[in-house]
């Protein structure tokens, strides 16, 4: 079962499932607005709330360098 843990609106939520934790990134275009959710690894599993926001943001701009971490449903 899917537990929030963390939300900043129109940008992160911070899910825990099956020991794992899950960033769903929030994507804003003009038209449609959409999220993709990552796999956290090593020590951003500790990141405090602006460490998150920080890492949401990279994401978002840099999206080649964690696809590999996204988690399709």
């Amino acid at each position: 079962m899917r537990k929030e843990i963390m939300d900043s609106p129109w940008d992160f939520t911070l899910y825990e499932e099956n020991n794992k934790k899950i960033l769903d990134v929030v994507y804003c275009n003009s038209f449609v607005d959409y999220s993709r959710k990552f796999l956290l690894q090593g020590d951003e599993l500790n990141y405090d709330f602006e460490q998150l926001k920080k890492l949401a943001e990279e994401i978002r701009n840099n999206y080649e360098n964690y696809k590999d971490r996204e988690i399709k449903e």
